[in-house]
Formats: structure tokens, C-alpha cells, sequence
């Protein structure tokens, strides 16, 4: 039975990744844990971990080539099946473009679908173009074989000014130009670094393309930090206050799965899996890597993942295996609130202030308690008000409640 290891999700907001390192050969085993290959993108070195285990048949992309995100990487027990990409298949093919003999429908071996003997586009960047109406001829590829891909249509959107059909009614013409002051004697330029220029594309994007909404609430810890104090002086692993909003979180999104989900121009794909991305922030930029399965997690398991995850991150390495389907940013610990950004295509983002002593009223007196403030931000394309309202709701009644018991 053919087994693949794929390409890995290489930062949210990726298509492609680079191949550093090829670990196997062909007839090699692999197993479980394996690590297989090494991929970068503009954000980070990502170690490319087996999953299936088996003979290694064939390796579809070598070193310092492009692959596609959540592509076959590596064949395992025999030869590529189901449209599989693989580098056999595109020789194939690009013998078969020279010849002018095209391959035909259904038989083509890669995901870049070749356009004409000179345009070829990844699927992603494909509805890009046709979402802001971009034509496809005044492009020019980046990628793997003169590809276009998807930096290359954000390129054409912020050079352009270029706003999708659905909203040229509605949005200024202006609204992806901005506003520049030569600099004068004595001031600093600073260029943006390649993760700050992505982290940077994908924000203005996110804003200029995602209808976000606000929802806040504040929530009483003073049960929850004596508790988690209690657990953490009584031995084994150290739990954070992040760790339990990251579980109750995931299981929260059981009970509201439209919040665990991507968003795209015309449908709203609920995610099998609660995949919770956690902010971390780095030099120069932020990574988010991934807790997959997050709800059937316990603690202990979240903490020392998430713990492995920020420490990687640090080092410009991700293990993350899975796609994101929920993001929580956490900037209580600089004693600020935070509205944070969707990172599309998610439908929302959680975002964590600090916790304060405040003045409560309790029964008939007044007492010093422990709050923390909770910012939802979601997209009204994904979800509602009312149903965002309700998944706050809830997830503020299950922290106070939240005995740590698992």
C-alpha cells in the first residue's frame, strides 16, 4: 500500500517551502519519528517528521528545490497513486509540452497546472488571480519551474492596488496604496527583514480582505491560579495559565465547530480536527506553531508541548505537523490587552490580556479578585455576533470552573 510523507504546512500563510535536506534514499526504511528531511520557509526551518512507516520507493522534490505544501515529500511502499505529484511524472510531462503532445486531462503528475508552454500557476494562486480579477499574462513566476505562486499575486495586489470584484463596489481604489515621507537627514531606514515583509503581507491582507469583529469579556481566576498553584507545588509537570486556556479553548470549539474552521471567498470548510495555533514571538517577527488534536490533550501533554513548540519557534525551528484551525495570542504578560488579527484563512483568533487585581462585588460584600480579559476576534463571514457571544460566553463560565483535574 502506498503511503506518503508530505510536504509540511510551512507557516499558515505559505504555499511552497524549500527543501534543505534530504535525509533518506530510495530502499531505505523509515520509521515513526523519523526525521526525514529539513524544509525553510521565509519564516523558519521546519523538520519534516514520519508519520507512516515503510521503504522509501521514491523522493519527489531534492535539495534546495520548491515543493508544494501538503504534497507528497516522500513515497513510502510503492509508486505515486491518485494524482500524486512526482518528479518522474513531471519529466513526464515537460517531455511531453516539448514534444507538443500535452498530457491529458487527469494525467497530469503535478499540482502546477500548466496554462500555456510558458504559464504555470499553483491552485491557490490561481484563485487569487481570478478573485481580483488579475490576468494571468501580466504575471511573472517565482516559483518552482517559473511558477506562479502566491507571493508573486500578492505582489501584483500591493503593486496594483488591485481589490477583489466583491468588494470594488464598496472599497476605495486607494486602499492598498499608502502613504510615504522621504526621510530626512538624521532618521533611520530600516528595511524589513524577509519574515517581517510576509508577516507584514499577510496582516495588510487579512485586514484589507477578513470583516473582523470584536468580542471581549472578563474573566474570574482567582479559583483557577489557587488551583493551578496547588497542582503545580505538588511535583510533576508545571502547568501555565496559557495551557489551561489553550485546552479549554479547544474544547470549547467542540461545542462551536464554525470557529474551528477556514474561511474562503464563497464557503466555510468546518475543520474534523482542533488544531490550535499558539503565538510565539520571535527576532524580528512571530511564529505560530500548531498543538494538533488539541482537544484530546491533557494538560500535561499541552504543556510540554507547547513548551517544546515556544522553544523551537525561539530557534527558528517548527515540528508542527498539522494546519492550524484556531490561533491564541497570548500578550497578558507585557500588562496589555490585545485586539489581535485573523490569520487567514481561520475564522477567528483569541486573544489573552493580562490578569489584574480588581474590586468584585461577592454576595452582599466586596472583595479583591483576579481578572483576566479575554478578546475574541472573529470573521462575520464564518460566524455571527450571537454564536461568537455564546462561544466566549461559554469558554469564561468553563475557566472559572475549571478544575485542572486532567
Amino acid at each position: 500500500m502506498t503511503k506518503s510523507i508530505l510536504m509540511p504546512q510551512v507557516g499558515q500563510d505559505l504555499t511552497e517551502g524549500r527543501v534543505i535536506a534530504i535525509n533518506v534514499k530510495v530502499g531505505d526504511s523509515v520509521k515513526k519519528g523519523d526525521i526525514v528531511a529539513e524544509v525553510e520557509s521565509e519564516k523558519a526551518t521546519f523538520e519534516v517528521e514520519a508519520f507512516e512507516e515503510g521503504t522509501v520507493t521514491e523522493v519527489c522534490f531534492g535539495e534546495d528545490e520548491m515543493a508544494i505544501v501538503l504534497e507528497p515529500l516522500i513515497i513510502l511502499d510503492g509508486t505515486g497513486s491518485n494524482g500524486v505529484a512526482s518528479k518522474a511524472a513531471s519529466s513526464t510531462d515537460k517531455k511531453a509540452s516539448a514534444e507538443g503532445n500535452a498530457p491529458a486531462a487527469g494525467q497530469l503528475g503535478s499540482p502546477l497546472v500548466s496554462l500555456s508552454t510558458k504559464l504555470r500557476s499553483t491552485p491557490l494562486a490561481r484563485r487569487m488571480m481570478k478573485q481580483h480579477g488579475i490576468d494571468i499574462g501580466t504575471l511573472t513566476g517565482s516559483g518552482p519551474g517559473g511558477a506562479i505562486v502566491q507571493r508573486d499575486v500578492e505582489a501584483a495586489i500591493a503593486a496594483n492596488g488591485v481589490v477583489s470584484a466583491s468588494a470594488s463596489n464598496t472599497a476605495p481604489s486607494q486602499a492598498n496604496q499608502t502613504i510615504s515621507i522621504p526621510a530626512r537627514e538624521g532618521d533611520t531606514v530600516i528595511e524589513f527583514s524577509r519574515i517581517r515583509q510576509v508577516i507584514a503581507d499577510r496582516l495588510q491582507l487579512s485586514k484589507q480582505t477578513v470583516p473582523h469583529f470584536y468580542l471581549q469579556t472578563d474573566v474570574d481566576v482567582t479559583h483557577l491560579l489557587g488551583r493551578r498553584a496547588e497542582r503545580n507545588a505538588a511535583g510533576g509537570t508545571k502547568i501555565s495559565v496559557n495551557d489551561v486556556i489553550i485546552q479549554a479553548a479547544a474544547l470549547c470549539l467542540r461545542e462551536y465547530p464554525n470557529l474551528n474552521a477556514h474561511v474562503a471567498q464563497s464557503s466555510l470548510t468546518v475543520k474534523v480536527d482542533i488544531n490550535v495555533g499558539m503565538a510565539v514571538s520571535v527576532d524580528d517577527g512571530l511564529m505560530v506553531p500548531v498543538l494538533g488534536n488539541a482537544d484530546r490533550l491533557s494538560l500535561a501533554e499541552i504543556a510540554n508541548q507547547s513548551r517544546e513548540a515556544a522553544d523551537n519557534a525561539r530557534r527558528g525551528i517548527s515540528k508542527s505537523a498539522s494546519a492550524g484551525t484556531f490561533t491564541i495570542s497570548n500578550l497578558g504578560m507585557f500588562g496589555v490587552e490585545v485586539f489581535p488579527i485573523i490569520n487567514p484563512p481561520e475564522a477567528a483568533i483569541l486573544g489573552i490580556g493580562d490578569i489584574r487585581k480588581e474590586p468584585k462585588v461577592i454576595g452582599e460584600g466586596i472583595a479583591i479578585r483576579s481578572v483576566m480579559r479575554l478578546v475574541l476576534s472573529a470573521d462575520h463571514r464564518a460566524v455571527d455576533g450571537a454564536y461568537a457571544a455564546r462561544f466566549l460566553a461559554q469558554l469564561k463560565k468553563d475557566l472559572e470552573g475549571h478544575n485542572l483535574s486532567h
